[in-house]
């Protein structure tokens, strides 16, 4: 086994044939009161020449899907990060995010509207074949603890590509994918054999 290059050596090179991604983006806020409810106060954050340097091609087998989560205020930085990563644009989806008792649409914060969806986007390097055509582009779910996403999605991307699968910034195990971040155990316990940075 070829080990990829820092940060992920504690991964196998070329493997991976499908990839999700929640990279740690880094917001501008315009206030303290913003600061309170940023990513930065939950957890580590990386500038975006940071994010775009990780050689996660690296990481990919010929053929292989990427889906990366992106909040709206940072759609066009993500797209700039697919390219940067080698992935070429395929499409987008949404969480549309219900409450945490899931009676009403969640009401988050945002720049210009209140957030009641995160978006994420889906890029493909070679030519990964698609295991089903029926997954559809939403997930509906509610919110949980800050970041934590929807168990959904990975079940629809299982559905949707092959693996072996790879979660970089992970921050819980799953079943069947090898996860990746300095937070895997976060919202879980970390069994043994998952990587960390």
């Amino acid at each position: 086994m070829t080990a990829a290059p820092a940060p992920f050596a504690t991964l196998p090179a070329g493997t991976f044939r499908t990839i999700l991604a929640d990279p740690p983006w880094q917001f501008r806020t315009y206030s303290a009161n913003g600061l309170r409810k940023s990513p930065q106060r939950h957890y580590g954050c990386m500038d975006l020449d940071a994010i775009q340097a990780l050689p996660v091609a690296s990481l990919a087998a010929a053929d292989c899907a990427l889906v990366m989560w992106a909040t709206s205020p940072m759609l066009p930085q993500a797209l700039a990060t697919l390219d940067a990563w080698g992935f070429t644009y395929k499409g987008t989806g949404a969480w549309a995010k219900r409450s945490t008792a899931d009676r009403t649409w969640a009401f988050g914060t945002g720049y210009t509207m209140r957030s009641a969806a995160e978006f994420y986007i889906l890029g493909t390097r070679g030519a990964p074949a698609r295991v089903s055509r029926s997954v559809r582009n939403l997930v509906v779910a509610p919110v949980r603890e800050h970041s934590r996403k929807p168990d959904e999605l990975r079940r629809d991307i299982e559905a949707l590509y092959a693996g072996p699968y790879l979660e970089l910034f992970a921050r819980e195990a799953a079943p069947g994918w090898t996860s990746w971040g300095n937070q895997v155990g976060r919202f879980a316990p970390v069994p043994d054999k998952l990587a960390a940075d």
